[in-house]
């Protein structure tokens, strides 16, 4: 009988499932276990020890090379895309990112609800920020 072991931890249910697929399109036979009940309450994440993905011991090594085969060929998201080819029009550094701006950051719409309901502004406005000179656009 070949022995269950714990491949890898997961503190994201959705990360969990998405390596689980891809596991499981390649052949390799595996489960998560304590995913419904993190799903349901994230706050018991760091009690559980997060989303495990058990499989049989022999197939470790050749879920291994396939999760590292896999790595560089994950596409990226439009934001995340739009992050990475972002250069600051004020410095010509490429050290920028798409934050939470931190100036001009709520609209006036946001502050006038959030006033007549007491309650802090719910949306904020994302823009890309220079790290090096703080520039925002």
């Amino acid at each position: 009988m070949d022995k269950i072991i714990i491949f890898e931890t997961f503190y994201n249910p959705i990360e969990a499932n998405i390596v689980k697929a891809r596991l499981m399109d390649s052949g390799v036979q595996c489960f998560l276990s304590d995913e419904n009940t993190i799903t349901i309450n994230p706050l018991y994440t760091q009690a559980l020890g997060g989303v495990k993905l058990h499989l049989f011991e022999k197939d470790a090594e050749r879920a291994r090379s396939i999760l590292q085969a896999e790595e560089g060929e994950i596409p990226l998201t439009e934001e995340a895309e739009a992050a990475t080819v972002a250069v600051c029009p004020n410095c010509g550094s490429s050290n920028v990112g798409y934050v939470q701006a931190t100036k001009k950051r709520f609209g006036p719409f946001t502050v006038i609800v959030s006033l007549l309901l007491m309650i802090y502004p719910f949306h904020a406005k994302k823009t890309h920020h220079c790290f090096n000179c703080q520039n925002e656009f």
